[in-house]
């Protein structure tokens, strides 16, 4: 009864924000036109989603398709992850008149980024989505000290600049924030929409000979493949299991279930499949921190176990939508026992909701601004 109010909860309030996403509860003043940069393919498929959902102009960087040189000829491997004073300096000489024509700027994936413009007291809107530590740096490729004091100060600056917000993807990147660099500069969490664009024609990456209605899909990540080889391991315990390269969300939606084991804070891919009801079986909280202790685990650190409940995997508000397993016996007897069909239900029912909701968290942000 329970699980069905659940549900019923989510259809209502889905109802809800797409009459305010049609009618918006803010009118719209202009077509923004904006410029995203990003290092993260994921990123920039999101904002273009949300995009074109609104109806706003966008131009896209993502940074590794561009020209050889182009942000910055001086940076030398993954130096370009390193916004040092210096480099901020650059990238705005050579480009500032292109970054003037827009309304707005994003940046997202790595918050360094938004030196560029918080430095050189860029004008317009400034819109920072902090998907990976908010100081990230590569400091195998430092080719100046960084991140360095005057960019811990731009970033505590920035509730002072009326054009500039910044948000996480993950309520972890506000807590880092706080606790580990003393910087209380946001607060605001917008998630992916788990929104993607369905192929018609697409051509799958799955072998053919996987059976993907009687096979569970392991995602290619580092505690899935290289901790251990979790495929190969479930298939020796009676559970048909596959790893590999797949093509977007669709590729996935006729397998079983997904077992998996986290190694970040949150998950791109993970929102896509909820909108797909795909199940994920993981390891419980107790469990994971057993398994953390053995090989090379790996969690995009810091490894806060204090901090395990905010994140996506373990947060209290999605306990219904994951399956937890406290042992590898566990695993197989939940596999068996499920009602496969209520949990896709409600997942599916869950991922329209929540698609809807940060839909309208973006038409918000966006149409706040005095343009």
């Amino acid at each position: 009864m329970k699980k069905k109010s659940l549900i019923n909860k989510y259809l209502i309030l889905s109802i809800l924000l797409f009459v305010t996403n049609i009618f918006g509860a803010v009118p719209q003043k202009t077509i923004l036109n904006i410029l995203h940069i990003s290092f993260h393919r994921g990123c920039i498929n999101e904002i273009e989603n949300v995009s074109k959902e609104l109806g706003y102009n966008l131009v896209s960087w993502f940074i590794p398709d561009l020209p050889k040189g182009y942000l910055d000829p001086t940076a030398k491997g993954n130096a370009l992850y390193n916004i040092t004073e210096n480099r901020a300096n650059i990238i705005w000489k050579r480009h500032q008149n292109f970054f003037n024509k827009f309304d707005v700027i994003i940046t997202s994936d790595t918050t360094p980024l938004s030196r560029i413009f918080l430095q050189n007291n860029f004008q317009k809107y400034l819109l920072i989505w902090v998907c990976n530590r908010f100081d990230y740096s590569d400091q195998t490729s430092i080719d100046d000290p960084f991140p360095d004091s005057n960019y811990y100060n731009l970033i505590r600056s920035i509730p002072l600049r009326p054009n500039v917000r910044i948000f996480s993807y993950t309520p972890f990147e506000h807590y880092y924030a706080q606790k580990y660099r003393d910087v209380h500069s946001w607060n605001q969490t917008i998630k992916p929409t788990g929104k993607f664009v369905q192929q018609e024609n697409y051509l799958s990456a799955i072998q053919p000979y996987v059976n993907k209605e009687t096979s569970f899909f392991v995602p290619p990540y580092h505690n899935d493949t290289i901790y251990m080889n979790l495929a190969s391991f479930l298939n020796t315990i009676g559970i048909p299991a596959y790893t590999g390269r797949y093509n977007g969300a669709d590729d996935l939606k006729n397998f079983k279930g997904i077992i998996h084991i986290p190694y970040a804070w949150s998950n791109f891919a993970l929102f896509e499949n909820w909108v797909n009801g795909k199940i994920y079986f993981i390891p419980s909280q107790s469990f994971l921190v057993q398994l953390a202790e053995i090989n090379n685990f790996f969690w995009s650190p810091p490894f806060d176990i204090s901090a395990l409940n905010i994140s996506e995997w373990y947060n209290p508000k999605y306990k219904d939508l994951f399956v937890y397993f406290s042992s590898w016996e566990d695993l197989k007897y939940k596999i068996q026992t499920i009602d496969y069909i209520k949990y896709e239900k409600r997942i599916k029912t869950f991922g329209l909701f929540h698609q809807n909701e940060m839909i309208n968290k973006w038409k918000i942000l966006l149409n706040s601004l005095h343009l």
